[in-house]
């Protein structure tokens, strides 16, 4: 994998609940969700209520995927719960129906209480895994996938997405910079200049700022991406440049890559093609000879994988 790209797209060491700014993610979205689920009013506990005896859970894959969430729930069962858990499966392992994954010990009023919320984390985050690893293998990608912002769990949905094999892209604003379109758009709508224009004076900024980490700009023409690669090498800029190609055809991707890179031969830029991308396309996108591909549907549009929880 070139080293930019591993740079600017790969931030899945931050994705451990060893990270505490991570770990206070999950407790977060936790406690979300045990609130809306209003778990101290659970009405049809209360007409089973009184005294039992501990007993066990098992939570099991009632289909074939790759599995996530497991650090995520073993984590906050024993942050949260008076609960005991046995991990019987990692991350990332390939599974399927009927296999065991976690084995919980505890009041089964309370493992009731905290079913749902337990089964919709490892469903999603194994469910984008699945989707992941299922593009990258099945269509035998050569060119690194990565996910985008478009996530209903944020850092959660990321993790998912490493887990299957993916790339995390970003995980906030704060990380790297991308300008996108709408910066391009407001810069120059702002001072009454052309988009061309607008892509110059922003990357004087970028050059003035002593940015060092690679930086990432949005075209949406070939003549934008031709421009903006002949003005980032014409002034020197030291930092590494990626162009996101965004909706692009796979043929005037492959024009446009294979235009600059004959122009300029260079390990300091690299292309990301993203927009209009899925399941039926993307082995077109993987052979033009760009960076990364960036798939929104892997976060957005992803089906839960089926796990169930039985007790004893």
């Amino acid at each position: 994998m070139n080293i930019i790209v591993k740079q600017y797209f790969d931030k899945s060491h931050f994705l451990t609940v060893k990270n505490k700014t991570y770990a206070q993610t999950c407790l977060e979205l936790f406690n979300f969700q045990i609130k809306n689920d209003l778990v101290e009013n659970d009405i049809t506990s209360k007409i089973i209520s009184g005294k039992y005896k501990d007993t066990k859970a098992q939570i099991i894959s009632k289909q074939s995927g790759v599995v996530a969430g497991i650090e995520e729930v073993v984590y906050l069962i024993n942050e949260k719960t008076n609960l005991t858990v046995k991990q019987k499966i990692k991350d990332r392992e390939k599974i399927k129906g009927n296999d065991l994954l976690l084995e919980l010990t505890g009041s089964p009023l309370e493992i009731l209480k905290y079913e749902r919320t337990i089964l919709n984390i490892l469903q999603r985050m194994s469910g984008i895994a699945t989707l992941t690893n299922r593009l990258i293998t099945s269509h035998c990608l050569t060119t690194p996938l990565a996910t985008t912002r478009k996530t209903l769990w944020g850092l959660l949905d990321k993790k998912a997405v490493s887990v299957g094999g993916g790339l995390t892209h970003r995980l906030s604003l704060s990380d790297e910079i991308l300008i996108k379109d709408n910066h391009i758009g407001l810069w120059a709508n702002k001072f009454k200049v052309s988009r061309f224009e607008s892509l110059k004076v922003i990357m004087d900024n970028i050059r003035n700022s002593s940015v060092k980490n690679p930086f990432e700009i949005e075209v949406e023409s070939e003549k934008e991406a031709i421009y903006l690669a002949n003005y980032y090498f014409e002034i020197d800029i030291t930092a590494p440049l990626i162009i996101m190609l965004d909706n692009f055809e796979p043929l005037d991707a492959l024009r446009t890559i294979k235009t600059i890179r004959n122009q300029h031969k260079s390990t300091e830029l690299v292309f990301e093609l993203s927009g209009g991308i899925n399941e039926r396309n993307i082995k077109k996108y993987d052979q033009v000879g760009a960076d990364v591909i960036s798939l929104g549907a892997l976060t957005h549009s992803s089906k839960a994988l089926d796990i169930s929880l039985s007790l004893s």
